[in-house]
């Protein structure tokens, strides 16, 4: 085998292999970034580290579930005013009723409400009211993609699968979990609507189609039950994706081919655990017990859709 061409391989080139690769580099950056901090913490004196702790615990002790609950009636506000970090804090009080105060999603909207959707107007043979439905049903495909309780929670992806052309449902079926979120068994969200930033764009594809192209973010909060969470990191997943979905419409096509279609695409999680018995469910950050919090350089277009999709560090596909 001609060793300059080895990024050819075959091997190299399988899909499975290469988010295998993908999970196993950033395990191996996460302990990594734990060794160094275990070095440099060897430096500092034990009068330090006991008062660091004990300052530590005093104002960490906010965080606590009983704490929150027992402050009174939580009044869930959209956004804030002030600007966004544009980090996952490792460590920082979070309010469980307001998880995502300090955090790059503070000032996203709620749900499908943050994916922005351009007037419909004509594009090629589609016109603006032909392109203002595809434009409603990419946004549906994503709301219940992304939002719905019973693909979510119950693992049920028939309503998903049935907004696509019948000759993609086999495919989709098979392959799922690459294009809705599930959730690890034993984990489940706060009572907080996730938030969203995103945008979509539309243009000609082949002879009787439209493309339809979505890029964005959206942000969970776990519900870390009894635990003691470090920050915001430890249980707000943040999911990128970038895919085109497809309108194919026209006596040029089948019967079977008509309708709606997942394209190309791809996704990009931050602080998610990567050792689920199902590594392609979405579970908290506190479950993994290999996590580490993320470094203070997030990966450009980590929390940003108008930017590239990130391709390193990524611990799911």
């Amino acid at each position: 085998m001609d060793e300059h061409n080895i990024e050819s391989h075959p091997d190299l080139m399988d899909p499975d292999w290469q988010r295998h690769a993908e999970k196993e580099a950033w395990t191996g950056l996460r302990r990594d970034r734990r060794r160094a901090r275990r070095r440099l913490a060897a430096i500092w004196g034990a009068v330090v580290i006991v008062a660091a702790a004990a300052g530590f615990y005093l104002w960490q002790r906010g965080t606590t579930p009983e704490e929150v609950a027992g402050s009174g009636p939580a009044v869930l506000t959209s956004t804030t005013t002030a600007p966004a970090p544009t980090d996952l804090p490792g460590y920082g009080r979070v309010d469980l009723a307001r998880p995502f105060l300090n955090t790059p999603a503070q000032n996203w909207p709620e749900g499908i409400a943050g994916l922005k959707i351009p007037a419909p107007a004509k594009v090629g043979a589609f016109s603006a009211k032909q392109v203002g439905a595809a434009q409603e049903q990419v946004k549906h495909a994503v709301e219940v993609a992304q939002f719905d309780k019973n693909v979510l929670e119950g693992h049920h992806p028939e309503g998903y699968v049935g907004l696509f052309a019948p000759d993609q449902r086999g495919d989709l079926t098979a392959h799922i979990r690459h294009y809705v979120i599930y959730l690890a068994e034993g984990y489940r969200l706060l009572p907080v609507q996730s938030r969203m930033t995103g945008k979509m764009t539309v243009r000609p594809g082949e002879t009787g189609e439209l493309l339809v192209h979505v890029s964005y973010v959206v942000a969970y909060a776990f519900d870390p039950g009894s635990r003691i969470v470090n920050g915001p990191a430890d249980l707000e997943p943040f999911v990128r994706v970038d895919t085109d979905y497809i309108l194919r419409s026209g006596s040029g096509w089948a019967p079977g081919d008509r309708g709606l279609w997942a394209g190309d695409g791809g996704s990009f999680y931050t602080s998610v655990a990567c050792r689920t018995g199902k590594s392609d469910d979405l579970a908290p950050a506190f479950s993994d017990p290999n996590y580490d919090a993320p470094s203070m350089s997030p990966q450009p277009g980590e929390f940003d859709p108008d930017k590239p999709l990130p391709t390193k560090g990524n611990c799911g596909e």
